[in-house]
């Protein structure tokens, strides 16, 4: 099968959805398929590295000047906004030149589908329709807002923004119908099924959005040293994944419990803010601020701590989670979007964000109860590692599923509708709500 994947960001180093197209690129070659690549040209050296026997079957898409200068002026918007409506017109641009890309490509190469894993939100448009071969989107994960009492988070600039972004998203797609016109629609959840744009005429299948690589994130042997226990966070410094929160609540924390400690690995806005309130007397030699690190240094650090814990608000996968549950870590999370999803009773603590005081003081109560016992930290843990198992959190199984909806797919072009095959996770209406 010849797959054609397209997408802007193609980057292991990135992180988080930039990581998906290399993944699925390596996932489909390890079964057989061959990929062509299409992708923007500020990955250009990290691609060739990760694929250097496959200069002739990429593709990149070159900067204009005027998506340079939008660029420019998204760089002094709030984030929310930067990321919906100027990154949003920037990947049209750029999604219109990959169009072209992939055409040529559909030409020459005899492409039996073209897959777009990237970007994950289910109100982004694609141009990739009526290419004349099937196209798979997705798994898309999106339609979150912040908890009713943090809606304040946002400016109310931001908002009014989000809201004129939001109206404007079904002429959007009207105009760009991609998604429209898509054969399959992956979505990682009913949330993001509803915010799909109304009148999607493809099957819309669910698969969860994020994976765990089980060769990197495995779990290590459990020690019998008595030490501090290690509470860990892992992931951008930012508003919406509530490190402020956290690290509020691990104030309160080690007004209870002298033998604790947290490490935080990433960096971001909020890193110097951060930084400040981490060197106060009471936190400065209890909080190890680790900056960012490679995939692998973050594994090692995360295997070393005792309890993972993901105050994210807006969160709407979570990976990070999924990779510290494979490592048998018991997680502390929000009880909201994502997290809310990953997590359930036999693997972590779910603390609702009702308020900032309460959500600050649940955090508390959370790290205390398992800074506590360490029996029910070892049961939680093991929970984690059946919950990966059970729910094929892990990339290969995933790849696996992925890979057989794009073979159907391809198989089933110009087929009649009642000789396919269902594939496991299909939502049984189409995407027209």
């Amino acid at each position: 099968m010849n797959i054609a994947i397209v997408a802007d960001n193609f980057s292991m180093k990135w992180g988080g959805e930039s990581s998906f197209p290399p993944i699925y690129a390596k996932l489909f070659r390890e079964r057989g398929a061959t990929v062509w690549i299409v992708c923007h040209a500020r990955v250009r050296p990290e691609v060739m590295q990760l694929f250097p026997d496959d200069g002739e079957r990429i593709r990149f898409v070159e900067d204009t000047p005027g998506m340079l200068r939008l660029f420019r002026i998204g760089q002094k918007l709030p984030y929310r906004v930067r990321d919906s409506i100027t990154g949003m017109f920037n990947h049209m641009m750029s999604q219109r030149l990959a169009s072209r890309m992939t055409r040529d490509l559909i030409r020459e190469q005899k492409i039996d589908v073209v897959f777009q894993p990237t970007p994950i939100s289910p109100k982004s448009v694609s141009y990739l329709y009526d290419l004349g071969v099937p196209v798979v989107i997705g798994p898309m994960c999106g339609g979150m807002n912040f908890p009713p009492a943090f809606r304040d988070m946002d400016s109310r600039f931001t908002r009014l923004a989000m809201k004129i972004a939001r109206g404007l998203s079904p002429l959007l797609h009207r105009l760009v119908p991609g998604k429209l016109r898509a054969d399959v629609l992956l979505v990682a959840n009913e949330q993001t099924a509803r915010a799909l744009p109304p009148g999607c005429r493809g099957r819309v299948i669910t698969v969860v959005e994020s994976g765990v690589d089980l060769t990197v994130w495995s779990p290590a042997p459990v020690s019998a040293t008595s030490g501090p226990v290690r509470f860990v966070f892992s992931g951008r410094f930012v508003d919406w994944k509530g490190v402020e929160f956290l690290v509020a609540a691990f104030r309160k924390v080690r007004e209870r419990v002298d033998n604790c400690v947290l490490d935080l690995v990433g960096d971001g806005e909020l890193g110097p803010r951060i930084r400040e309130i981490c060197a106060e007397p009471a936190l400065k030699d209890h909080v190890h601020l680790h900056g960012w690190l490679s995939r692998e240094d973050a594994a090692r650090v995360v295997r070393e701590c005792d309890v993972f814990v993901m105050p994210s608000l807006r969160e709407c996968g979570g990976g990070a989670i999924l990779e510290a549950m494979a490592l048998g870590k018991p997680i502390i999370a929000a009880h909201w979007g994502g997290p809310g999803c990953y997590v359930n009773d036999h693997c972590g603590i779910r603390v609702r964000p009702s308020s900032r005081d309460a959500y600050v003081d649940g955090l508390a109560d959370a790290m205390v109860r398992l800074a506590e016992s360490a029996d029910l930290r070892a049961r939680l843990g093991q929970g984690s590692l059946e919950r990966i198992r059970q729910q094929n959190f892990e990339w290969q199984a995933k790849g696996d599923h992925v890979f057989e909806i794009l073979r159907q797919v391809a198989r089933r072009d110009g087929a009649s509708e009642s000789t396919a095959t269902p594939v496991d996770g299909e939502i049984g209406v189409p995407a027209s709500h």
